[in-house]
């Protein structure tokens, strides 16, 4: 069959860059595929001009998708295209699944048994606790477990040498000892963990030439999707297979990269030619997905990174909206502003995160609220963090104040300064009823300025109950010491901001603590999945789109997590660029609406951080170091939409955003019934004004509302 014949058949309709990626199937070849490019289509085409041009056997295909559901979906989208002739005859699997493959027809030529595959995810999960306790860490948290399992990933992953492992260094454990007794746990148990599937079947095919020649000969043509997610020993495994007949063809794009914790290794992007000798680059830089808005910024922004290839995406896309920034009052409006958006969401709404912990104050508003959402990634570690936990822990003694069990947990980590010793000896003497308290001041023998001390947090410790929850934090961590105890330990004070918010949410101390545990088994319930509205890290987002996107916490410290700034250590700005990559990920979900959230002050305080992913993504210039911002002119309000734009553009007119009158100046909107808005003007008191109306007449504005300049 010609191509022209294999188009007319099968209604192929391909771009140039497109078509040219279809026909290239001999050698070599790196394909670049920018978001939104149809890099799936081109993968399943190309299956099919294989088989129906180039007369290849299905059986000769081997397709690696980054998951089992990428496997299945490119399956389906396979025999949606081309009908069941060959589907059930080609081979679509994960790394992991032509790993086991290759294990498997090892030990039969043995006549051997493999070690089973560790699965079990609470098995390992309660191993490797185990290790943290062997080795120093007293009560490992879900957090530290999951951080030792990453690592463990990353050193096999990385294919880190035994020196390497052992200089391999994580906060808060002995990482190598934990990593060879993990090992060692594994061999004594007779078990391999997907990891290890991987590193025994590359030492088997650098091993065993004759299982090698077999995978060789068996599959003449091989594909790999999302090469930029794949980590140096897959790229090992793979060029392996490929190296006989040279039929690589890999499909990926560096700037997409956001799996380093996951030892992903883009340079094997960025090297395929030195790797592959006489290999091609290809190209994919058209953007079916978003608008011209979106898309020529976001190109620009990822032109930033350095470890990239030369490319541009470009859309035919009509230019639509321009990307909105919506700068709330205060960090704690957050919530309630994504709470309205939800209740007027009737098209594909995501609001993304670069962490997990960000959507808890929405999913508790939510749920309160009875507003439907679907929730894409439901880790728990928030709720046993150090932090939260210890904070968590002496809420609950302030009404339980007799528990000398909880009290010697926690005493250390704040302004108590008493030995644990001493403690100890003159608890050990409490009756029954008595609190800790009143245990230490009867038993005698303190200094005075010991006794002061005990009196002091007594003091504070008697007050808590009596404050708002979001107070008593606040209490804790400003005047009790814990502040210090967390800059000491240098410990990550962020889900700090996620319990404030929560506590600003539920008022009163004791049923915000009741609320934390409800919440849990909320945020792991996922909410419906068929809702609209899609709360998701963007981790979790890869490769789905959105009518609308809102990126959420987009403030330097959180996103990006770390701060640019001159003087940043080549890891670092390996880091940073990652981040990058995360924001533009996140960027390019949205088809047709675009909106960062960020704002002016964090629980009363004036916002320290500043904003730099998204003043690189709308153009803007940067703010001179060591100089003091100057006050920004007071926008003018745009002239008036059409009725049909009004009505579309009232829809942003939240609770907690900040507008500016052309008669009353700038104000905070602070509640609203249909087009009634209430809004606050500091020099004109409280008003109620109808925003369609305004907005028609060009009255009002966002006040901090910026267009996509520069288009």
């Amino acid at each position: 069959m010609t191509y022209q014949e294999f188009q007319t058949a099968f209604s192929i309709r391909l771009n140039p860059q497109q078509e040219a990626a279809v026909r290239q199937t001999e050698g070599p070849v790196l394909l670049l595929a920018v978001p939104g490019s149809g890099k799936t289509t081109v993968l399943v085409t190309r299956l099919g001009y294989l088989l129906y041009c180039k007369g290849a056997a299905p059986e000769e295909l081997l397709t690696v998708t980054y998951t089992v559901a990428a496997a299945g979906d490119m399956k389906r989208r396979f025999q949606a295209l081309f009908g069941e002739r060959f589907t059930g005859r080609l081979t679509f699997r994960t790394i992991n699944g032509l790993c086991a493959s290759i294990i498997r027809f090892y030990a039969r030529r043995r006549g051997s048994t493999p070690f089973a595959l560790a699965d079990n995810e609470g098995r390992l999960n309660a191993a490797v606790r185990d290790l943290l306790s062997r080795t120093g860490g007293a009560y490992p948290s879900e957090q530290q477990i999951k951080d030792a399992r990453t690592h463990i990933t990353y050193c096999k992953n990385m294919m880190l040498s035994e020196a390497e492992i052992h200089a391999h260094r994580v906060e808060g454990m002995d990482f190598p000892a934990v990593y060879f007794a993990y090992q060692d746990f594994l061999r004594r148990s007779r078990l391999m963990d997907f990891d290890d599937q991987m590193v025994f079947a590359l030492r088997i095919l650098r091993r065993e030439p004759g299982v090698l020649a077999h995978y060789q000969r068996r599959y003449r043509y091989l594909s790999l999707d999302e090469a930029q997610d794949t980590s140096k020993i897959q790229h090992a495994i793979l060029a392996l297979l490929a190296r006989e007949r040279r039929n690589f063809f890999l499909v990926g794009d560096e700037d997409q990269s956001i799996y380093g914790f996951r030892a992903a290794w883009p340079q094997a992007l960025l090297t395929f030619e030195e790797n592959w000798p006489g290999a091609r680059v290809l190209f994919m830089e058209t953007n079916y997905r978003s608008t011209q808005s979106i898309v020529t910024r976001a190109d620009a922004f990822i032109q930033q990174n350095q470890s990239r290839r030369p490319k541009h995406m470009r859309t035919d896309h009509p230019q639509g909206e321009p990307i909105r920034k919506i700068e709330l009052a205060d960090y704690s409006r957050q919530a309630s502003y994504l709470l309205q958006v939800a209740r007027d969401c009737q098209r594909p709404t995501a609001v993304l995160y670069r962490n997990n912990d960000s959507a808890l104050p929405l999913l508790d508003l939510l749920d309160r609220e009875g507003v439907p959402y679907a929730c894409r990634q439901r880790e728990g570690f928030f709720f046993t963090s150090p932090v939260v936990r210890d904070l968590t822990d002496i809420l609950r003694f302030a009404f339980h104040n007799c528990d000398r069990e909880a009290f010697l947990r926690f005493y250390y980590k704040l302004d108590l300064k008493l030995k644990k010793r001493l403690l100890e000896e003159r608890l050990r003497f409490q009756r029954e009823g008595e609190t800790v308290f009143e245990t230490l001041l009867n038993a005698g023998g303190l200094e005075p300025w010991q006794a002061g001390r005990v009196k002091a947090m007594q003091t504070h410790f008697a007050k808590l109950p009596r404050l708002t929850s979001f107070a008593a934090l606040q209490r804790i961590v400003k005047y009790m010491g814990y502040g210090e105890y967390l800059k000491e330990q240098k410990l990550d004070a962020s889900r700090l901001d996620i319990l404030l918010a929560l506590a600003n949410q539920t008022r009163e101390t004791g049923p915000f603590l009741a609320r934390l545990q409800e919440l849990q088994g909320i945020a792991a319930g996922g909410g419906q999945a068929e809702s609209p509205f899609v709360l998701s890290t963007i981790h979790a987002s890869k490769g789905l789109e959105y009518d609308r996107v809102l990126l959420i916490d987009v403030v330097d410290g959180v996103f990006p997590s770390l701060r640019e700034e001159e003087g940043l250590s080549p890891e670092d700005r390996a880091a940073l660029e990652e981040e990058r990559r995360l924001f533009y990920v996140g960027v390019t979900r949205a088809r047709e609406r675009l909106e960062l959230l960020t704002y002016r002050e964090k629980f009363g305080a004036p916002r320290e951080a500043g904003l730099s992913f998204v003043r690189q993504l709308l153009g803007e210039e940067a703010a001179p170091r060591n100089q003091p911002a100057q006050p920004r002119p007071r926008p003018k309000p745009a002239a008036g939409p059409t009725a049909e734009q009004a009505a579309v553009w009232e829809k942003d007119y939240l609770p907690g955003v900040e507008v500016v009158h052309k008669r009353f100046g700038r104000g905070l909107l602070r509640d609203r019934a249909g087009s009634i808005a209430t809004i606050s003007f500091p020099e004109f008191g409280v008003k109620r004004l109808d925003l369609i109306v305004c907005l028609k007449r060009g009255q009002i504005a966002l006040a901090h509302f910026l267009p996509d300049s520069g288009r």
